[in-house]
């Protein structure tokens, strides 16, 4: 909670990068990792519905040969003698139980010679004419014949005789099974009209009532991948078998191909013609399962996200403690300076990058301090507005900001702006520790470059400069550091207020034998009434909106003293424009601050 409340509340650094990481990193994973297990799960499902598809033509390849056998046994009829003939089996001859024992033998010849399986065929009988010709094993005759009238209203009965020739499969259920029951599929008719070209009006059929246990072996040697279970109907979309119990409403929605909810699962069919039967092969998976594949698929990536975020946040905790351990150890040097402790230096600390600026800060500090000894002491007031001047280039709060963006382009991995960011402060220190107290323009643009460079790292797009310096001004000699004060005034006081993006713009020109260099920004802007103020008081004066600005009468007394005849003028209208004239007779004369 004390690192959340210390480094998260407030404009931080670290708040700062934490959002760029919620917004670079961790929703762009979350939104991919979305998008992934939504292709996942079309994978899957397509994956689902491709093995369905193999599962439903193994299944109709099975039924296709299993009925196959079945189909043989009832074409047997049309090789016995009897069904090609005008023969008739009448109970009244005298030879009748002759002729039957014949006919039953010669059929029972016939079918032996077919895959005739006893264990799947509960019954099988050859009817004709109102007659039992043939039933060498029957489970329960009186379900059959009672009379004639009851036969003729059987369905299979019924649907043998529309089948015209044809094999039928007719379901062997009571048909008034109510919705909520289970349907019974133990067993199935397979009936046949066994057709008399020589006696056209004879009725005879061969019926066969089988035993679904062939069909349950099989389907379990049949792996169907996923939760589901096959059912089989007719031409007439009857129920024949189904691997699994299911209700009349299920066997409905099933039928009707849709979707629909049981045994508290969402299921759907894939459904399809048996190559060469009157089969309807239809295989029901579950939705839910394909589902609860999916939602497996998230909670891992989920949870594996969830490892790699926490394993982010303890580096991203570790590194930038470790960082800002060494920032805050600098910090408590600068905090020093400030305060007028010249003595103090930086600690070694374990950043390297922050080494060597701690060890170009202690030059610095080395410098100004031997600076102040021997060369201010001497002349307090010309010295000590150059002591202002250059203390001002090098506040510790510039400093400071210059290394928390270093922080942050080290954070966040922006190697490029980070190196250049370096370089342009090495520039920058190593110009201020210079001891020449004169440079020439070229030197002092370059030394403001590096100073706004540094500058736009911490305000970005709000900052943009231009610099125009022709090169034959470039070797003009003028005092050095004279420029740094109305700049750093222009950023701070006139651009960093401001909410809108602002340009700070340098330019060198000639004019009437003048040099007029000119400091111009289109900030907020100066107030009026204070202007004068600002240009004749050596004191702390409010000049800027909410904003001290005390380098400007330096500035101006600093150049008066080089170049008296010089002129140090403030024009506020759209911008703020500074401008410095100075005669090109004193330019050549090389007055300076020494």
């Amino acid at each position: 909670m004390r690192f959340i409340h210390n480094y998260f509340t407030g404009n931080t650094i670290v708040r700062r990068l934490f959002i760029c990481f919620l917004v670079s990193t961790l929703f762009p994973t979350i939104l991919i990792t979305g998008l992934l297990c939504l292709q996942f799960d079309r994978n899957y499902r397509n994956n689902a519905a491709s093995q369905i598809e193999i599962s439903e033509n193994l299944i109709k390849a099975y039924v296709d040969s299993y009925c196959g056998e079945i189909d043989t046994i009832t074409t047997a009829p049309y090789y016995h003698s009897y069904f090609s003939s005008r023969k008739t089996i009448n109970p009244a001859d005298e030879n009748y139980l002759t002729k039957l024992n014949s006919f039953q033998s010669e059929m029972q010849s016939l079918i032996n010679l077919t895959t005739y399986s006893p264990s799947d065929i509960q019954d099988l009988i050859i009817y004709s004419d109102g007659q039992l010709l043939y039933f060498p094993k029957i489970y329960n005759e009186y379900r059959y014949f009672r009379n004639n009238l009851d036969l003729e209203e059987q369905p299979w009965y019924i649907h043998a005789l529309e089948g015209n020739g044809k094999s039928v499969f007719t379901p062997d259920r009571d048909p008034s099974t109510g919705k909520d029951k289970i349907l019974d599929t133990s067993a199935f008719y397979v009936t046949r009209k066994i057709r008399n070209l020589r006696q056209p009006d004879q009725i005879s059929l061969i019926i066969l009532n089988i035993l679904t246990k062939g069909f349950e072996i099989h389907m379990k040697d049949i792996d169907l991948l996923y939760d589901s279970f096959v059912v089989i109907t007719n031409e007439k979309g009857e129920l024949i078998y189904s691997s699994r119990p299911i209700t009349y409403e299920a066997f409905e929605h099933i039928r009707a191909g849709n979707q629909f909810r049981y045994e508290g699962n969402h299921w759907n069919c894939l459904s399809g013609l048996a190559n060469d039967q009157p089969l309807n092969v239809r295989i029901v998976f579950s939705l839910d399962e394909i589902s609860r594949h999916t939602r497996s698929m998230i909670y891992g990536a989920f949870g594996i996200y969830l490892v790699g975020i926490v394993i982010a946040l303890i580096l991203f905790y570790s590194f930038n403690r470790w960082i800002v351990k060494s920032a805050d150890a600098l910090q408590g040097t600068f905090t020093q300076l400030e305060q007028g402790n010249l003595e103090a230096r930086c600690p070694t600390v374990e950043v390297d990058e922050f080494n060597r600026i701690g060890s170009s800060v202690n030059d610095v500090i080395v410098k100004l301090d031997e600076k102040i000894k021997n060369e201010y002491i001497l002349l307090i007031q010309q010295k000590s507005l150059q002591l202002s001047a250059l203390q001002s280039q090098i506040q510790p709060h510039f400093l400071i900001n210059t290394l928390y963006c270093f922080i942050a382009l080290n954070q966040i991995g922006e190697t490029k702006k980070l190196n250049d960011g370096f370089f342009s402060l090495a520039r920058l220190l190593r110009y201020v520790l210079n001891k020449e107290p004169v440079t020439d323009i070229g030197s002092e643009c370059d030394f403001l470059e590096d100073y706004l460079k540094l500058q736009q790292l911490r305000f970005g797009e709000r900052l943009s400069y231009e610099i125009d310096c022709p090169d034959e001004y470039r070797s003009i000699r003028i005092p050095r550091l004279i420029l740094q004060p109305l700049v750093e005034n222009a950023v701070i006081h006139g651009i960093e207020p401001s909410e809108q993006p602002c340009i700070c713009r340098i330019k060198i020109q000639q004019e009437d034998n003048i040099l007029k260099i000119v400091v111009e920004d289109d900030g907020v802007g100066f107030d009026v009434a204070n202007v004068n103020q600002i240009l004749n008081e050596n004191e702390n004066v409010s000049s800027r909106k909410s904003s001290s600005s005390v380098g400007l009468p330096y500035v101006k007394n600093r150049l008066l003293l080089s170049y008296p005849e010089s002129s140090f003028t403030i024009v506020c209208n759209e911008t703020t424009r500074i401008e410095i004239a100075i005669p090109w007779s004193e330019l050549l004369n090389e007055h300076t601050d020494r």
